[in-house]
């Protein structure tokens, strides 16, 4: 495999150019810090997932192996504060945004106001959420399972001890 920065890149953009990659991995883009405003990304394979609710909120958690051997640790907690405040905001917006449409509109022309409603394909989108743009996005790289074990809930510590310590498929001469 060879990666190769693009001649023409920014400060802010680096290209991967990936001649072949093993069996199973491909690119990853995860998202990271507050918001999940930034990407990073890298060649791997999810391992195992996990995600926890609790009272305080909620928790993401996804372990990918690298192509270097490195595992990654990816996670997004939610705060339910914060998700109260962000939906709350959110339906301010969505508020004043259709009090601007149902002023543009007349008895004979509802038009603006279907045209607001249109940009709307669900709920989450209409209280801001789309694409789970709230909360904190974190991404850890950790050289061993040993490493991984306190950062991780037991279960999904399990997965991916067993996939990293056993080959993924097996022959059987039975």
């Amino acid at each position: 495999m060879d990666f190769e920065k693009d001649t023409n890149e920014t400060a802010a953009t680096t290209e991967l150019v990936i001649d072949s990659l093993p069996e199973g991995m491909q690119e990853i883009t995860l998202r990271v810090g507050p918001g999940g405003g930034r990407t990073q990304r890298f060649v791997g394979k999810l391992l195992s997932q996990a995600h926890r609710v609790t009272k305080e909120g909620s928790e993401t958690v996804r372990v990918y192996q690298s192509r270097k051997g490195k595992l990654v640790l990816h996670s997004h907690i939610i705060d339910w504060n914060d998700f109260a405040t962000a939906t709350k905001h959110a339906a301010q917006e969505r508020r004043e945004e259709f009090i601007t449409a149902k002023n543009n509109s007349d008895s004979s022309d509802y038009t603006p106001i279907m045209n607001w409603a249109k940009g709307f394909k669900n709920w989450r989108e209409m209280l801001g959420l789309d694409e789970d743009g709230y909360g904190d996005f974190t991404l850890e790289i950790v050289d061993s399972l040993e490493e991984l074990r306190d950062r991780i809930p037991a279960k999904v510590y399990r997965i991916v001890a067993d996939v990293v310590e056993n080959p993924s498929s097996q022959v059987l001469d039975i």
